[in-house]
């Protein structure tokens, strides 16, 4: 499906975080480059703007064949544009794509960050070969890459298999697509972050609570244990949905602490229709840290 001979640019555009890679394969990377996500859109598309012709620059190799963009949250691939971002600054559509294809006159991919995961997966990851499965993405908020009969789902808008947004509780925590009880609203790392600070009064970030957990708090152990628990629902009804062989967790959230993933493991064996849920092979990426930076390098050679 893919060479690896061509140079490709791919930004993982998230909610705390932008990744950049630039490579020829992932065993062939010429530089890597991680910053925080500025606070306005005008920050974020100057930050990719200046990171980009940085590596542009690079002396000694040719021009990329073009620049792969994931972003969490809802794209229009026409156009290519961000639609609607829950947890970035992109709350109207805005052709990130076009901008950047303009300024520097290479073609330019734009997908939605668990999508361009799923790439990832399935190009370089544990799912080559497969042609049923999922990719979820477990950070500040929660995606889905989804591979049904061997083709990406994307639904009628491109919005499509976004997972984080099911409602598992209805009139649970309002989430940042303004609805509430979203499976992002209660099992994300933002979601930990506010449980325990609701728990305890005291503010931490979701990879400070996964360090106390580690560390024997009760407090960080039980918001893991719940957050994991809600998980597993959204799981199931994924595995009961779709059927998949296997699905793969990415994400900074995926080396969360067992308090996390086994209550979430354990609703998909226990709770899913028939043997669907004893068959899927559940896993944490091999990729994890870097699917969704390596996915967007491959949306210009995928597309």
């Amino acid at each position: 499906m893919v060479s690896g001979n061509s140079r490709t640019i791919g930004i993982d555009l998230g909610g705390t975080g932008i990744s950049f890679i630039d490579m020829y394969s992932p065993d062939n990377v010429i530089q890597r480059m991680h910053i925080e996500t500025p606070s306005t859109r005008g920050e974020i598309v100057s930050a990719l703007k200046t990171a980009a012709l940085r590596f542009l620059e690079t002396p000694g190799h040719p021009a990329p064949s073009g620049i792969g963009v994931a972003v969490a949250g809802q794209v229009g691939h026409a156009g290519k544009s961000v639609v609607f971002s829950p947890n970035l600054p992109f709350k109207t559509e805005y052709a990130l794509g076009m901008e950047l294809e303009k300024e520097f006159g290479i073609p330019v991919s734009l997908e939605n960050d668990a999508n361009a995961a799923a790439f990832g997966e399935r190009v370089f990851g544990m799912a080559k070969g497969m042609d049923d499965f999922i990719v979820i993405t477990l950070g500040t908020g929660i995606g889905a890459g989804i591979f049904a009969n061997g083709k990406l789902v994307c639904g009628h808008t491109g919005s499509g298999g976004e997972a984080g947004h099911m409602v598992i509780l209805p009139e649970g925590p309002l989430c940042g697509c303004g609805n509430k009880g979203c499976l992002e609203a209660l099992a994300s790392g933002t979601a930990i972050a506010r449980s325990f600070r609701e728990k305890t009064g005291i503010e931490k970030s979701a990879k400070e609570v996964c360090g106390l957990a580690r560390d024997g708090d009760a407090a960080a152990r039980a918001v893991l244990r719940a957050a994991g628990d809600y998980l597993g629902y959204g799981l199931v009804n994924l595995v009961n949905l779709f059927g998949p062989q296997a699905v793969f967790f990415t994400g900074s959230l995926s080396n969360a602490p067992d308090d996390y993933f086994v209550p979430a493991l354990r609703r998909v064996r226990e709770r899913s229709f028939g043997t669907a849920g004893k068959d899927v092979v559940l896993k944490v990426s091999p990729l994890a840290s870097e699917v969704g930076v390596i996915g967007a390098a491959a949306l210009p050679l995928l597309r």
